[in-house]
């Protein structure tokens, strides 16, 4: 039987990291799936008469909720103080991102403009704008990218653009 429930489980497992499909579905459904199931483990738990152990955990809890309840005074300064600490670890992130890189550069020539976009330098305005949308989906901070990247791909982009011919 455990053998059967362990080929079910990595078969499950392999289908949910071969389908992006699936993945987006789950994903879409995590919260409700979870707490079925929870509730589902605790039926079954009820049903079969092994539930006296959680019961008995909750109790061993309560107290300890009862002085965490008495800590939340402190939740203002714990947070500013959590607060700086992300700042400091944003600067510090921002830093270390692009450590060779100068804030202004200069303006970008046409040729290095073209070639950040992977374009030819008399390229129209479509497959300008093509490059510039395919390339600033994969690298868009929302989506993993940097700032600097987004930011040269934007200024190579309104280069080229700048340069057509009206």
């Amino acid at each position: 039987m455990i053998r059967l429930i362990s080929f079910i489980l990595l078969v499950g497992f392999l289908a949910f990291m071969l389908s992006p499909r699936l993945r987006r579905w789950l994903s879409a459904r995590a919260p409700m799936l979870f707490l079925g199931s929870i509730a589902i483990a605790g039926i079954v738990l009820a049903a079969t008469g092994r539930l006296n152990w959680i019961f008995a955990a909750i109790g061993a809890a309560l107290p300890m909720v009862w002085r965490l309840a008495s800590l939340l005074r402190f939740l203002p300064w714990i947070t500013r103080l959590m607060g700086a600490g992300a700042h400091a670890r944003t600067q510090r992130h921002q830093h270390n991102e692009r450590p060779n890189a100068q804030p202004n550069a200069g303006a970008m020539s046409h040729e290095e403009a073209a070639e950040m976009l992977g374009v030819s330098t008399d390229a129209d305005r479509d497959s300008i704008m093509a490059a510039h949308r395919r390339l600033i989906q994969r690298l868009h901070p929302d989506r993993g990218g940097t700032d600097y990247l987004a930011a040269r791909l934007n200024e190579a982009r309104d280069r080229l653009l700048q340069d057509l011919p009206s």
